[in-house]
């Protein structure tokens, strides 16, 4: 503390306090420039706790005369009076209106300075002037604060002390925020930029890569807990809990891969999250630069602003879903997780797939029932998740949305198939343009169901041998046995033997009822072999049902041995480890492949499916034809005129020999439907022929891989910044992309 310093602090000064002092000061933005706060009221208190009232130049600079001696506090707390509709309507808004002020605003229009940049800086500013140079934020200079990120570490912020020091003096004159200066010297404040990342989601209807990688991160995100802490902030300090906290502090997500540190720690506080609820590898979202308020909102906790009838929501309440089971004879609770979250442009809704040992029981429970608001018969398992949830997002819908805003549903699984039943119901209720992304889901509904859904928007994604989408299979619906051992045809390719086969009949039809279908668009991950023995993934849709079905059949045939219908237990564990079907190992893997890949061919001008991988795929799919010929020849040689009743060894077995003619006739009808499925295989066989063909001619645009993202002015940065993450850069990765292509991103 210099000699002035000591002055303007002397108690011997500030018993005689005399008015005559001055101070400058000039807020920039990091790269020194003093128009982005140009106009700013502002609220300069002195030692006696008179207010002087101001405003910014039109270069950011003011200067006060007059003012008692002693420490002053600056507050720029007015609020936002502006015409910006999105600012107005979050200012306003009926739930949880946010306390803006015009700095604010004014700060998220300014951007961060590079790390390493050579431009001019506040502190060179400030040495040009003289001025005694600091970083600020936000948070210092306004009256309210949660809604904001919490604070920064500041390479040279203001000294804490003024502001207390300047309070004492006041003697409850002056305001307990804002911030702390010393009369009679110059200053140049440099704010920090409030801006924040968010992922890069199209909104457009048609497929996109960037939606394919970043929902499947945001899908596993829906496994994770959401990491509140302290869980309840109502309740007193608990010593024993170093978890919790005093009453009035304010709330914090420190556990990586949770939802509130993704969403709040990361994303709101400008850093990359890198994890997603308990995964250990690191995957960066593609993500955009943008300003604080148009992030992915966890809404402030604050009960003096936010008071209910009853105690406040707590962030945790309005964006997390939990329905969690408390036992075995727990028989309310559906264990039904899902989160949501919005900013300017839509609301995201994420649901968990399986996850908990009850979670199993409820993929497995088949039995189709009416849907709740909609038509048609759904999976009763899945359907007791989706009404557990509905009311979530409607409150959730009722109380953000806003007609500009598009609703994003994503889900992995179970969580894929009650994302399903609640995209279509928001579709009829909400938004009639929803999109849908799900990742290895089970068929949900019926026919009934599925036709209804039609013009929902849904991109069901499927990885290579990943058995769960080729469920509810029609054992686990009906009491008597329909597998058919024996009517499978082998699938294999170029990469290794697609183990499995296509289960006719069984996962097809539900017996009595409707028969499950899947909805949406199907796409599908084909592994493919690369120079060097490395392996890659094709996305694409196959057009047959064969490469859907097959990971189902050696699962079920696992699991048959002397019996018609698999053992449910041992089935649903061997299917929930498959590695194709976990997000981790699997789905995000493919995901970032098929990024990469598309980024490649776009920039360098190829074709989706190079010579070589379309020849492989062509291998693969003419095996397969071979197999289901060879099959529909011994069909026709087995059961004459696709029937049973001339099969001599039908009731060779005494089981056989005391089945009833209701028996026999489900066995008729699942060997015709299995003939007739078969059938009809053959003919797609051609199409999906041509589908490589087409494959080996497309190239793509940018709008195919980033969707209206492509619009961004900032896009190339946002994929540089991706791209130059080393995990990005890894050999293993970048092994996958195939050699022939350019690697380049840019």
């Amino acid at each position: 503390m210099d000699h002035r310093e000591k002055q303007s602090l002397s108690d011997q000064k500030r018993s005689c306090p005399a008015i005559g002092d001055w101070i400058s000061f000039r807020l920039v933005d990091e790269f020194g420039e003093g128009k982005p706060y140009a106009g700013l009221a502002y609220e300069l208190f002195d030692s006696e706790g008179i207010k002087h009232n101001g405003s910014l130049d039109g270069e950011g600079f003011s200067k006060v005369d007059g003012q008692y001696a002693g420490p002053l506090i600056l507050t720029i707390s007015k609020d936002y009076q502006g015409a910006d509709d999105f600012y107005s309507t979050i200012s306003t808004r009926s739930s949880y209106p946010i306390k803006l002020t015009q700095l604010q605003v004014a700060a998220e229009e300014t951007l961060h300075r590079p790390i390493g940049s050579s431009t001019k800086t506040g502190a060179y500013r400030a040495a040009s002037e003289k001025a005694e140079f600091y970083n600020v934020e936000v948070r210092q200079f306004v009256e309210h604060t949660r809604h904001l990120p919490l604070p920064a570490k500041l390479s040279k912020p203001v000294p804490e002390g003024w502001k207390k020091i300047a309070c004492d003096f006041g003697k409850g004159k002056a305001p307990t925020y804002g911030v702390g200066l010393l009369p009679e010297k110059h200053y140049v404040l440099e704010v920090r930029a409030l801006r924040a990342f968010r992922p890069m989601f199209s909104l457009t209807p048609a497929f996109s890569a960037v939606n394919l990688y970043n929902l499947s991160l945001f899908a596993t995100l829906s496994y994770g807990d959401f990491g509140q802490i302290p869980k309840n902030p109502n309740a007193p300090k608990d010593l024993k809990d170093p978890t919790s906290q005093e009453l009035g502090e304010e709330l914090k997500y420190p556990v990586v891969g949770t939802i509130g540190h993704v969403l709040q720690t990361c994303l709101a506080c400008y850093q990359e999250p890198m994890r997603y609820a308990d995964a250990k590898t690191v995957n960066f979202p593609i993500v955009e630069d943008i300003p604080y308020s148009k992030r992915l909102e966890i809404v402030p906790y604050d009960p003096d602003i936010y008071k209910n009838a009853d105690e406040q929501d707590t962030p945790s309440d309005v964006h997390f879903f939990n329905d969690e089971r408390q036992g075995p004879h727990d028989w309310k609770n559906t264990d039904t997780q899902a989160y949501a979250t919005h900013d300017d442009r839509m609301i995201l809704i994420g649901v968990r797939g399986t996850a908990e040992k009850w979670d199993a029981w409820r993929d497995g429970d088949a039995e189709q029932v009416p849907v709740k608001d909609g038509v048609g018969k759904a999976h009763q398992g899945f359907h007791e998740g989706y009404v557990a949830v509905q009311s979530f997002v409607t409150k959730y819908v009722e109380r953000f949305r806003t007609s500009e805003q598009r609703i994003l549903v994503c889900g992995h699984s179970l969580g894929g198939a009650i994302a399903l039943l609640l995209a279509e119901w928001i579709r009829r209720n909400y938004d009639p343009d929803v999109i849908l992304y799900t990742f290895g889901s089970p068929r949900a509904g019926d026919a009934e169901f599925v036709e209804g859904a039609k013009s929902l928007v849904h991109h069901r994604i499927v990885n290579n041998n990943d058995p769960v989408p080729s469920v509810p299979a029609a054992w686990m619906d009906t009491n008597k046995a329909v597998w058919i051992p024996g009517i499978a045809a082998t699938v294999t390719g170029g990469v290794a033997p697609i183990v499995g086969g296509v289960v006719f009949g069984a996962g097809l039809s539900r017996f009595g009822g409707e028969p499950y279908r899947h909805q949406g668009e199907q796409r599908y991950f084909t592994p493919l072999r690369l120079p060097g023995n490395q392996v890659s993934s094709v996305l694409w849709t196959p057009g047959c049902e064969g490469y859907e079905e097959s990971a189902m059949t050696q699962l079920c045939y696992a699991n048959v041995k002397n019996s018609d219908t698999p053992e449910r237990s041992n089935f649903g564990v061997q299917v929930m480890n498959g590695a194709d079907h976990t997000m981790l190992g699997g789905y995000i893997p493919a995901c970032w492949a098929t990024l990469r890949r598309w980024q490649d061919t776009q920039t360098s001008g190829g074709t989706v499916l190079t010579p070589r991988e379309a020849d492989n795929m062509r291998t693969q799919i003419s095996n397969y034809r071979t197999a289901l010929q060879k099959w529909q020849l011994a069909a026709d040689t087995e059961f004459p005129g696709g029937t049973i009743e001339s099969r001599k060894n039908e009731r060779a077995t005494a089981v056989q020999r005391n089945a009833s003619m209701s028996d026999l006739q489900t066995r008729q009808k699942e060997i015709h439907l299995a003939i007739k499925h078969n059938k009809r295989e053959l003919e797609d066989i051609e199409g999906t022929l041509q589908r490589v063909k087409l494959l080996e001619s497309t190239t793509l645009e940018l709008a195919d891989v980033y969707g209206d993202r492509a619009e961004l002015p900032e896009l190339k940065k946002n994929i540089q910044r991706w791209v130059e993450h080393k995990e990005n850069q890894a050999a293993v990765r970048i092994a996958q992309i195939p050699s022939s292509q350019s690697t380049s991103m840019a």
